[in-house]
């Protein structure tokens, strides 16, 4: 058979592109760490759970009774239909939503992102897809979310980010075959979500369920669809899926932070992390609205945050709307407490990195330049025992009790800090230390003292 010539050089022309796009996916260390540096110096997000999951107050697809077995991977395993939980679209009308005061809530908090679930494996869109009648546009409601979401998250400042789930029980052609058809669903998505609502700051993935292989969920070609259609975006390490066992496939799709799930990380100064926790505890969950569950206090709260802070990780704070769309009061009680909490001592979180001292039951530390925040939860009596600084103390400050100052006594075996009791914080005793070197050079490697 005879090629055309033209033919040949338009094979050239694709190659060549190719190659391009490749360079062009590869980053320095350097490049990555402004790309990111934002989402590092932020530290608190706001997480929003929210569908129509939230009029029967039962936690977000999980309670989806007719749910694919999570290794799904053969012809037999189609979309099975839940007609009480698939049809409770048609109860949702969330006439209270005002995404201008979700947003608000959000900056009231201090939090400086917010990362909202589009599709959760339930498959339900909350916004304007073509690829689906599954979503919110057939609702009696019949406004786009997640446009009306981005478009208050760029008017007020806060960073948007977009939660997707490349899991779908309600989708026929999940896990089926070579799951090609399903692939080229999931790609069409991801294109309206950023592309039609402007920058996008953050993509949260959620996993694709056990089994199969990096060639049979594509999830190369969905990251590379994803650093295509928005380069400075930032991504968790979820677009993958936990049976594969290639290290070099693991590595393609570890994105740029860890996400430890509701529990705290380990301290983690080299990789980015950020832990996603509910603000209410409920059985089985509590992403989503649920009215069977207790809302977490502004101790524990703040206990989180600065856990995360001091272990160089972020926290992402979830809330979970009401069928009306109202975030309940209880829930932007403790949050607001936070901001609060934020605009008096938010110097020692924002911009900061976790260390130089290991983190534990007594508390933790943060540092910027010269500067060390500890933020001390527990002490033994009246002191505190740390492990000893290369650098000399020039200047030592109580931050949460300025008329209290503490005694600073520095050794070349170590640092005591000695503070009566009924000076002592409840929540969080700050002591600021001034350096006369680098905080940063106090640890080894990474590795916190």
């Amino acid at each position: 058979m005879k090629i055309k010539f033209y033919q040949v050089i338009l094979t050239i022309l694709v190659l060549l592109s190719q190659s391009v796009l490749a360079k062009g996916d590869q980053e320095t260390g350097r490049q990555h760490d402004k790309r990111i540096a934002w989402w590092r110096d932020a530290r608190f997000g706001m997480f929003i759970h929210w569908d129509m999951s939230s009029v029967a107050g039962t936690e977000i697809s999980w309670s989806r009774k007719a749910t694919k077995p999570l290794d799904v991977t053969n012809d037999k395993a189609g979309y099975v239909e839940d007609p009480e939980y698939d049809n409770l679209y048609k109860k949702f009308d969330p006439e209270k939503f005002n995404a201008d005061e979700w947003v608000k809530i959000a900056k009231d908090a201090g939090m400086k992102y917010l990362v909202f679930t589009t599709k959760h494996h339930g498959g339900f869109c909350m916004w304007n897809t073509k690829y689906t009648d599954y979503s919110i546009m057939n609702t009696s409601f019949k406004r786009d979310v997640v446009k009306e979401l981005s478009d208050a998250c760029h008017k007020a400042g806060l960073r948007f980010g977009l939660y997707y789930s490349p899991r779908d029980w309600h989708h026929p052609d999940y896990g089926i075959g070579d799951n090609r058809m399903y692939h080229e669903y999931i790609k069409g998505q991801l294109t309206e979500l950023l592309t039609n609502y402007g920058k996008v700051d953050v993509i949260w993935f959620d996993s694709y369920g056990h089994g199969a292989s990096i060639q049979y969920w594509h999830a190369d070609e969905i990251l590379s669809l994803v650093k295509r259609l928005q380069p400075k975006i930032v991504i968790n390490n979820r677009c993958n899926f936990f049976g594969e066992k290639d290290i070099r496939a693991k590595e393609l799709l570890k994105g740029d932070f860890d996400t430890p799930e509701q529990h705290l990380g380990a301290f983690q100064y080299i990789r980015p992390w950020e832990s996603c926790m509910c603000i209410v505890n409920a059985p089985g969950g509590g992403w989503s609205y649920r009215p069977d569950g207790t809302v977490k206090s502004f101790t524990q709260c703040m206990k989180n945050l600065l856990g995360c802070a001091s272990g160089d990780g972020n926290l992402l704070l979830d809330v979970g709307p009401n069928a009306l769309g109202v975030i309940p009061v209880d829930q932007v009680g403790p949050l607001s407490q936070m901001g609060e909490w934020l605009k008096k001592y938010g110097v020692t979180i924002y911009g900061t990195r976790g260390g130089p001292f290991r983190n534990g039951i007594w508390g933790g530390s943060t540092h910027k330049g010269k500067t060390i925040w500890l933020h001390i939860a527990k002490w033994k009596g009246d002191k505190l025992e740390l492990p000893a600084l290369k650098s000399k103390i020039r200047k030592y400050t109580n931050l949460t009790h300025p008329a209290a100052q503490p005694v600073v006594e520095q050794t070349e075996k170590g640092l005591t800090i000695s503070l009566a009791a009924v000076n002592q914080d409840k929540i969080d005793t700050i002591i600021q230390l001034d350096l006369d070197g680098s905080a940063e050079k106090e640890m080894i490697n990474g590795l916190p003292l």
